[in-house]
């Protein structure tokens, strides 16, 4: 499906004539392993209180459930009631359509645009941040154990747009185009004198042959006298100009000691944006990465990508904040680790575009995302290698009975006699 749009603002998102935010190829569900409070779902929680659903591909990309997703309502988070005739006109913010399989490594997402048509849901998107979708719906539920159960005959009411959702960041809108400010560069600034240089020697240029003429009646009225004052207006000119490009060099130079010296600062003291970060200088948009149901399996998920790696032990006293630095210096040591190692690196780079795999230096957003996911990938791969070194389990022989084993009782006493 094809959508006329008027205006790009990121490679996910534009905008129609009327105003309206198209977002493409937004993940709106995955499969795995889904966490649960007590109560969410039909299911006996386990002992430490939470319920882990499996969702399995067979399932969430059943035709009936990818059907179900077409044409339904984008809200702003989950309504209490589910969206219908009633309350459509009061609930939808926009539609979901296009819905389809993710391949290659998002083969394990559903895939949909949304058309958010309202204009607070559209505010909350590109202002506010609200860019994590979910997907409300309902389900079977099969316990398999306490705490461990598995969804079926999935069949979807609407998508939400959410601050945290449960599926994690994988599932959200995909970014705008940052408005970054470019600092000019020395380049930059030299270009801009020189321009300007040029601009008033061509308009000197123009006057050449009137003050050529000016200078030749000088000349001839008063001797050379005219012709030098001339000439050293134009030198002072020449000389203001060498003067602004010195100040100029010397700014910049200046600069870059200084760039130098805070650096060589930063690295002697420790006091750099990084370790500060981690001190629990995190703001509250990176907080929340860390308060959800997703970042109570990092430190399990952390000795998947690094098995044998020392984990934090985390204070239950400790602030919100203070938590969320600790978890993610857990996920910054777990994929520096991992990326060490073959696996380690094929799980890892999917997840950071082509970037240097410098995990102290990289945003906190990007940190969890390549955790979250190459950790997904290490699981499923060494859940795959389980199951195919498994060794069968074979019958030898046939079963002895009690007349055999009181047969060969006999003989060996028999002979032990005989002795």
């Amino acid at each position: 499906m094809r959508f006329y749009t008027i205006q790009k603002l990121g490679p996910k998102r534009s905008l129609t004539p009327e105003g309206f935010l198209l977002c493409q190829e937004v993940p709106v569900a995955r499969t795995g392993e889904m966490l649960y409070g007590a109560g969410e779902v039909p299911v006996e929680p386990a002992h430490d209180g939470l319920i882990r659903i499996s969702r399995t591909p067979e399932e969430v990309f059943r035709v009936e459930t990818l059907a179900s997703c077409e044409g339904k309502p984008v809200t702003l988070d989950h309504p209490q009631d589910f969206v219908g005739p009633a309350n459509f006109g009061q609930l939808s913010r926009g539609t979901m359509f296009n819905v389809r399989r993710g391949t290659g490594i998002e083969d394990d997402l559903i895939i949909a645009d949304l058309l958010v048509t309202e204009a607070e849901a559209i505010k909350a998107v590109q202002d506010d941040g609200i860019e994590e979708v979910s997907l409300g719906y309902e389900a079977d539920y099969e316990q398999v154990s306490p705490g461990r159960g598995v969804q079926r005959n999935i069949v979807v009411n609407h998508v939400a747009l959410v601050e945290r959702g449960r599926c994690g960041p994988r599932c959200a809108i995909g970014d705008k185009e940052p408005e970054m400010k470019k600092k000019p560069s020395f380049l930059d600034k030299l270009r801009a004198l020189m321009k300007d240089a040029e601009a008033e020697m061509e308009t000197e240029k123009k006057t050449d042959d009137e003050e050529s003429e000016e200078v030749e009646e000088k000349k001839e009225q008063t001797g050379d006298s005219a012709l030098i004052k001339t000439l050293m207006k134009r030198m002072e000119a020449q000389d203001a100009l060498l003067a602004s490009l010195a100040t100029l060099v010397k700014a910049t130079a200046k600069d870059a000691d200084g760039d130098d010296e805070e650096e060589e600062e930063k690295a002697e003291t420790g006091d750099d944006i990084l370790e500060a970060e981690q001190a629990g200088k995190l703001n509250q948009a990176e907080v929340d990465l860390y308060t959800g149901d997703s970042a109570k399996t990092i430190l399990s998920r952390a000795e998947i990508l690094s098995p044998g790696i020392k984990l934090p032990t985390m204070d239950a006293k400790a602030s919100t904040a203070d938590r969320a630095a600790s978890l993610c210096k857990c996920q910054r040591k777990a994929l520096d680790l991992a990326y060490q190692t073959d696996a380690g690196k094929a799980a890892i780079a999917p997840f950071i575009g082509g970037m240097t795999a410098d995990f102290e230096a990289m945003p906190v957003a990007m940190v969890n995302t390549a955790f979250m996911g190459a950790s997904e990938l290490m699981k499923a791969l060494n859940n795959g290698r389980a199951h195919a070194s498994a060794a069968p389990t074979k019958d030898f022989g046939k079963r002895s009975t009690v007349a055999d084993i009181n047969q060969r009782n006999r003989e060996y006493w028999a002979d032990r006699s005989a002795k």
